[in-house]
């Protein structure tokens, strides 16, 4: 049957308005609490997830990305979420294993030989191991991102012998192991969330912090910190991750979406992370003294490193330590 163009146009304005109505009213509105500020990688990736999902579903599901821990600290966002009163959340792995304390044997220092390995290592069966361990805490993996090798900044001065480090009042991750380990280097480790860095920072409380450029450039830390040494003591992996009761309350055509939208976010957020940590250090070092640290120094680091291991060994239990052996096999 043929059509006029008067109600050839009319049948097509009733289905666009039928298409608007749908992405206007998704079927589902999940709530994503995210640490990072706009344009920030993380943040990138965050929303890039939300537009896969939407085109993934056709416009039914719509994700609200709440940004610059709009909806609390990294901690309080990972308990609603692993409660169910927030949908999905990213967050450091130290951050998570207060929850889940089998990822302390991804943030040890020193751990892994370089960026390649490990995210080689995490795609694979010792990840899937990890990850199935996570979700026994109600937390699913969606992906497992990373924002580089951690350095350590300072407003007192550069790193290059170990003596240097002495001394300095850093804020670490908020681990056990962590301030062993820095403790061990002679320095003062404060742990805090990453919430109460910047104000410690510019009243003076703490000397210095450690962290990828991909934060230290955007955060803007180099507006109270003068040295940036490149110490590469940890590349502490990021987690993408789902509410397991969210996920329990979603048909299994919108499940496999996350799914797939968690991958797709995953291989974005990665080569962005790259990209960024790569350009971003010519930048740094117009606003900071930024200094590689030399090779007996950061042998120093290691062996210091390997020997606060055992701190971890009660909290992470043998399926924990077992992991921790395989990695470093598989660092090799």
């Amino acid at each position: 049957m043929h059509c006029t163009l008067r109600a050839c146009a009319l049948a097509a304005a009733v289905l666009l308005t039928g298409a608007d109505t749908t992405l206007a009213n998704p079927e589902f509105k999940l709530r994503f609490g995210s640490y990072a500020p706009e344009g920030d990688v993380i943040d990138r990736a965050a929303h890039h997830f939300k537009e896969r999902l939407a085109a993934l579903t056709n416009g039914r599901v719509d994700v609200t990305v709440f940004r610059s821990n709009a909806l609390g600290s990294n901690r309080e966002m990972i308990e609603m979420t692993k409660l169910g009163n927030l949908d999905l959340t990213v967050s450091g792995s130290t951050h998570v294993s207060r929850f889940a304390p089998v990822l302390i044997t991804v943030s040890l220092p020193s751990l892994f030989k370089d960026r390649d390995t490990m995210l080689k290592i995490l795609d694979g069966e010792i990840g899937g191991r990890i990850d199935a361990s996570v979700a026994r805490q109600g937390l699913h993996v969606l992906g497992w991102w990373e924002t580089g090798f951690r350095h350590v900044s300072n407003n007192k001065r550069a790193i290059m012998k170990p003596d240097d480090i002495k001394g300095l009042k850093l804020r670490t991750l908020p681990s056990a192991v962590h301030v062993a380990y820095f403790r061990a280097l002679g320095a003062i480790p404060t742990p805090m969330d990453w919430a109460e860095v910047m104000p410690a920072l510019q009243q003076g409380v703490i000397d210095g912090q450690e962290n990828p450029p991909a934060v230290v450039y955007p955060y803007r830390v180099f507006e109270f910190q003068k040295f940036y040494s490149l110490t590469s003591h940890v590349n502490e992996p990021n987690l993408l991750l789902i509410s397991s009761a969210t996920m329990a309350k979603l048909p299994k055509d919108v499940q496999d979406a996350i799914v797939t939208a968690g991958r797709e976010a995953t291989a974005f957020q990665r080569k962005a992370s790259a990209e960024y940590n790569s350009n971003i250090m010519g930048e740094l070092a117009k606003v900071m003294a930024v200094n590689e640290v030399p090779a007996e120094t950061l042998a120093h680091f290691q062996t210091v490193a390997q020997s606060v291991y055992e701190r971890a060994y009660s909290d992470i239990g043998a399926e924990g330590r077992a992991i921790v052996d395989d990695i470093v096999k598989a660092s090799k």
